[in-house]
């Protein structure tokens, strides 16, 4: 009789077996359904956080290379604009520098006019004595003849004469002829 345990419930205190006859069908169906359900939701409860973090996993191996890839296109597109920045940084130190140099390229424009001044002088010196070869004055006859030299004002912007040249000529035969071009005797 210990066999069969469904029929048979030990009485408490005491050792005989009391039988369950009266027990109904029904009953023991929605108490087998109840404790079935209960062991599956225990199963499941037990086991949530393992399929919850296998899901995780899933989840990070299938967006983790999208991500990398990503991270990698930022930091190059970083380094790109980190670079440009430099670029511009540098080209606005270009820019005052230049601003800064601005006396210095004056000063370059005043010699370039004063050197374009004295070039027309030199030209025009050479243009006239060729002329004189040419055609021979009659104030100067004889074998003497004339030394012009031009001297250019070196202040040039800062010169009340406006940068006007001063032209010494000196006769070989007689030396108290002109002074800065006169024309006069002393």
């Amino acid at each position: 009789m210990q066999g069969s345990d469904g029929l048979l419930r030990r009485a408490p205190g005491g050792g005989t077996p009391v039988l369950r006859e009266n027990v109904e069908p029904e009953l023991e169906h929605k108490a087998r359904r109840v404790s079935e359900k209960f062991s599956e939701n225990l199963h499941i409860i037990a086991n949530e956080p393992s399929l919850a973090f296998f899901r995780i996993q899933e989840h990070v191996r299938k967006s983790l290379p999208q991500l990398v890839e990503q991270k990698h296109e930022v930091q190059e597109i970083q380094q790109n604009v980190q670079g440009a920045c430099f670029d511009t940084e540098y080209a606005k130190n270009a820019v005052n520098a230049m601003q800064n140099s601005r006396i210095h390229f004056q000063n370059i424009q005043d010699l370039l006019k004063n050197a374009m001044f004295m070039k027309q002088q030199i030209e025009y010196e050479e243009s006239r004595k060729q002329q004189e070869k040419r055609h021979p004055s009659m104030y100067f006859a004889g074998s003497s003849t004339v030394n012009c030299t031009s001297v250019a004002e070196s202040s040039g912007a800062g010169s009340s004469s406006g940068g006007l040249m001063n032209t010494s000529c000196t006769d070989s035969s007689d030396s108290s002829m002109t002074q800065s071009g006169s024309g006069q005797p002393r």
